[in-house]
């Protein structure tokens, strides 16, 4: 609790403060301290050597957890995947430094392959892996980089419920230029 002077001091600071023009905190505070705040312009994450990036999210619509396989194509047209589980209703994501010649669901050398599944059981009553699951049908297409895509920009991949499809369930890809 500030007595009745020293409230006054620092009514007195603010005053002088805002009167000298200084409205915005980034002007008089120290610069790393704002940007830890996010108020200052290095609150965005970089890669190693400030390589530029490709933001890959995969987005769960449903009730259930699933299983999604991200695979793409690396800029020595190496094909390189990785696999996600995520809650019902979560978002996550992963930066790949590009170059990134193509990115799908499943293969990108099969756009046949499974790329998602939907786990039939909840992992507090057990593990994942040996949870029934239903295949979600094929993304079935490549997205590729100077067509779909730049670096910088970002892929959503999203499996929600669907009447459409015979598993009840389908993938999207949704395209973020920056």
């Amino acid at each position: 609790m500030m007595v009745g002077a020293q409230a006054w001091r620092w009514t007195v600071l603010a005053g002088l403060v805002l009167a000298g023009g200084c409205v915005d905190p980034t002007e008089i505070l120290n610069p790393e301290f704002v940007d830890n705040l996010g108020r200052g312009s290095g609150n965005v994450a970089s890669l190693p050597g400030d390589a530029p990036g490709l933001a890959v999210f995969v987005e769960n619509q449903t009730t259930r957890w699933i299983g999604v396989t991200v695979s793409y194509r690396d800029g020595d047209g190496n094909a390189r995947s990785y696999t996600q589980v995520v809650g019902a209703g979560e978002r996550t994501g992963q930066m790949l430094v590009c170059q990134i010649q193509e990115i799908t669901l499943g293969n990108v050398s099969d756009l046949g392959a499974v790329g998602a599944v939907v786990y039939l059981s909840d992992p507090a009553t057990g593990s994942l892996a040996d949870s029934p699951f239903v295949e979600v049908e094929p993304f079935g297409l490549l997205l590729r980089s100077g067509v779909n895509y730049e670096c910088g920009d970002g892929v959503d991949f999203i499996v929600r419920p669907s009447p459409n499809t015979a598993s009840g369930y389908q993938t999207y890809a949704r395209l973020r230029t920056n």
